[in-house]
């Protein structure tokens, strides 16, 4: 795992003093790593030298919900520091506590778009079931 971070950074200490999960595991090669390790390891060079945007694509799939919780903070502390995020997630609730616009698709086209503002709940559920709000 440690490799992996060396490949981005010069040093992986940041990375272990925010993330102490993965200094305890800093022997285990990558692939070992659960999914939620696998996916904290994946955003851990973006906390020590953030991107100007940061593109994920599904990234709570299969991840328990402490898990998520940690993932969408990241994403927080991302978009507070000024990364641009493009999210493309299913779990509304966390997406859309980090998004300034969002666009629903539905069979692989926008159905809507517009700010988070607008976002109700009876739009969330037109969005879910496929009708038209």
């Amino acid at each position: 795992m440690e490799e992996n971070l060396r490949t981005w950074l010069e040093s992986p200490d940041p990375v272990y003093e925010r993330l102490p999960q993965l200094a305890a595991r800093r022997t285990v090669l990558a692939g070992a790593l659960s999914g939620g390790e696998q996916q904290l390891l994946t955003l851990a060079p973006a906390l020590v030298r953030p991107p100007r945007v940061l593109i994920a694509d599904e990234p709570s799939l299969g991840l328990a919900p402490l898990v998520v919780e940690q993932i969408f903070a990241l994403f927080a502390e991302l978009r507070h520091r000024g990364v641009a995020l493009l999210l493309v997630e299913e779990k509304a609730t966390e997406a859309l506590a980090v998004a300034d616009r969002v666009a629903f698709m539905r069979l692989g086209r926008i159905t809507w778009t517009g700010p988070r503002s607008e976002v109700d709940a009876d739009r969330l559920t037109a969005a879910y079931l496929g009708v038209s709000s």
